[in-house]
């Protein structure tokens, strides 16, 4: 018997039968061709999906005309015949697994932008552009080209060999700015009613129809609520759904818009929302349909909670974008019952973030995720193979890095020890079970320790490496992966390591100064704050929480208001003194900052040179992780996978 049997029983969608309600989720598109073509890379991250066990794999945005419109260089080009065969290859990947295709058709009216696109911006009215351009309202003649254009981009998209479209109708694009009271201030058939709101999105359904035929399956991604004073509400959205019954094969339900950047947590749900934060607004929608299921997005993955919504009747298919990058094999290992297997998403923001255009000012459209150390890297990391001539590796570190490296390396078949001085492995890790906002990265830790314990490798607890264990031990090679240490700011009087903090909280006092306005900073500062303490966080930079994700510093610096923490920037500490902490404002002063307890956030060093004193002792050195530099945990997994998949 199944342990999700809803989530794994079979369902319709227009002509076809999926084998489960799990759909790959549209997410933006990294590494295109510089023409917007599919390369090896995009299109082992779709099979990979196909092949963990999704019923839909949609591909993510396309674009449908350029010359009305376009907002970045991630979308797939249906406007372009010369698509057609990498569609066909993709298309073909995915379904060697018993999946379907897809792909999501978006059109971005006053979202266009003038750095990848010359001509007039359209919007459903005129009005001042929020990416420097100002835009037009769309005459008649204009919207009936651009509906022939997502009707042309649909049937593109199925000589191409793709199942089925979805249709994007939310999320401040052109269809939802028609939509949205917000946007459309239009007084002819277009404007007015909500009737009249939606009769652009059923002309390009009705076009797709006529294009495509009845039998190819339509999605549409509509925003449940615009979250959004004046905006469109779930109640409107109801209406707009019932005008959809029957005439879409599935209504897939999300919230939020771009137009107001705060949403964006709702949309792309934050670690500070609970799980399945938008689920209401799927739930309303599907009460009022009678002939077309709806799906569900948003903070999904935990599948007890997804069994649960198909159980109580909220929806009927649920859809997963950042789980499914964190592991793509999430479906195949929840419906073998190993979901002790599964790699969570930590909501951390960091996949999303770097291609978040125009938001972010240098994006990189790299894909990275601390819980898949693969990401952006799927074709080599699916030629790894066993090793040719096993060795006697030593890893010294059970932190991230130390524990990727050593699983990947036992599961080559490498005869493995790995040396930790604690008792108990996770290294920085290990600090995340204190912070309730962060107990994903305490599950992740536990996913790769079991996955470790499996892999065959020896593991010596309470085990400080030294040179001579490493001698005696006689290793081909040495993995250092010894972590780091707390740095202590260069200021009289003594502050507490965050770390410690965060692992005694009962010796802080009520009042609390925070030295240091980095990640580590600002989430100690968000959870003692929501203690009930009285949190000051001083940093000398001009702006605190640089080195977190675009998207997670924008929700949590929401956080961190909402809960009263008081931000003093462009501040320096001086002393730590009797009653308080003595500081250096922007205008050269000084100012005493009362409180209890002074804590310093003030980054961490490499354990370098304790890590060079083994590069002596065997054929090969790799150090990796913390020892070698600084960073997160992507960049230590990765460099611990590299390790493992490489030596």
């Amino acid at each position: 018997m199944k342990k999700y049997p809803l989530l794994f029983s079979p369902v319709k969608v227009g002509p076809y039968t999926l084998k489960n309600r799990i759909e790959a989720s549209p997410v933006n598109i990294s590494n295109l061709t510089q023409d917007g073509y599919l390369t090896p890379e995009n299109i082992a991250i779709f099979e990979g999906k196909a092949r963990g066990g999704a019923a839909i794999v949609n591909m993510g945005e396309c674009r449908i005309d350029l010359k009305t419109g376009i907002s970045h260089k991630l979308c797939i080009p249906l406007d372009d015949p010369e698509v057609l065969p990498y569609l066909h290859a993709a298309s073909d990947a995915i379904k060697k697994y018993n999946a379907f295709s897809a792909v999501e058709l978006i059109h971005p009216g006053t979202r266009s932008n003038p750095e990848y696109y010359d001509g007039p911006i359209w919007g459903p009215s005129s009005g001042p552009g929020h990416l420097g351009k100002d835009y037009e309202a769309l005459d008649h003649e204009t919207i009936r080209y651009i509906v022939e254009c997502f009707g042309n981009a649909a049937e593109m998209a199925k000589l191409g060999g793709v199942d089925m479209v979805m249709v994007h109708a939310g999320h401040g694009w052109l269809l939802h700015q028609f939509l949205s009271p917000l946007n459309n201030r239009r007084t002819d058939e277009y404007g007015g009613c909500l009737e009249n709101r939606a009769r652009i999105t059923l002309e390009v359904i009705e076009n797709i129809r006529q294009k495509c035929g009845p039998d190819f399956p339509i999605e549409i991604r509509m925003s449940g609520t615009e979250i959004v004073p004046g905006g469109l509400t779930i109640e409107d959205q109801v209406e707009f759904a019932k005008l959809l019954d029957g005439k879409v094969d599935l209504i897939h339900v999300t919230s939020g818009t771009f137009h107001v950047p705060s949403t964006n947590q709702h949309m792309i749900p934050n670690g500070f929302l609970p799980e399945g934060c938008n689920v209401y607004l799927a739930e309303a929608v599907k009460k009022a349909m009678k002939h077309t299921p709806v799906v569900t997005v948003g903070a999904l993955g935990n599948p007890e909670l997804m069994e649960d919504i198909l159980a109580r009747g909220k929806a009927d298919m649920v859809a997963l974008g950042r789980p499914l990058l964190a592991d793509p094999d999430l479906p195949n290992k929840l419906k073998a019952g190993r979901e002790d297997e599964v790699y969570p998403c930590l909501r951390c923001m960091a996949c999303i973030s770097e291609s978040f255009v125009p938001y972010v000012k240098y994006p990189s459209r790299i894909r990275r995720c601390p819980a898949n150390p693969t990401a952006y890297k799927e074709v080599p990391a699916s030629r790894v193979t066993a090793a040719r001539e096993p060795k006697r590796v030593l890893v010294i570190g059970g932190g991230p890095a130390g524990m990727e490296a050593a699983a990947v390396l036992a599961e080559r078949g490498h005869q493995v020890t790995l040396c930790e001085q604690e008792a108990q492995l996770g290294g920085a890790l290990r600090h995340a079970r204190y912070v309730p906002f962060k107990k994903k990265v305490d599950q992740l830790m536990g996913v790769m320790i079991r996955r470790l314990e499996r892999s065959g490798a020896e593991i010596r607890l309470n085990t400080r490496a030294t040179p001579e264990l490493a001698q005696a031990l006689g290793p081909d090679v040495i993995v250092a992966a010894l972590g780091s240490r707390p740095k202590q700011p260069d200021v009289s009087g003594t502050l507490i390591p965050a770390l410690e903090a965060l692992r005694d909280p009962e010796r802080l006092g009520q009042r609390v100064v925070i030295v240091g306005g980095g990640l580590v900073g600002c989430e100690l500062a968000l959870q003692l704050a929501q203690t009930g303490r009285q949190v000051t966080v001083v940093d000398r930079k001009p702006e605190v929480c640089r080195d977190a994700a675009f998207l997670y510093r924008e929700g949590l610096l929401m956080e961190m208001e909402k809960a009263g923490v008081t931000v003093r920037s462009g501040t320096a500490c001086l002393s730590v003194e009797r009653g308080g902490i003595r500081v250096q404002t922007p205008d050269g002063g000084t100012e005493l900052f009362p409180a209890d307890t002074a804590i310093a956030a003030t980054g961490s060093e490499a354990l370098d040179g304790e890590a060079e004193q083994f590069r002596e002792l065997a054929y090969d050195f790799w150090k990796i992780g913390d020892c070698f530099q600084v960073r997160k945990i992507f960049n230590a997994r990765r460099e611990g996978y590299n390790a493992g998949a490489h030596i």
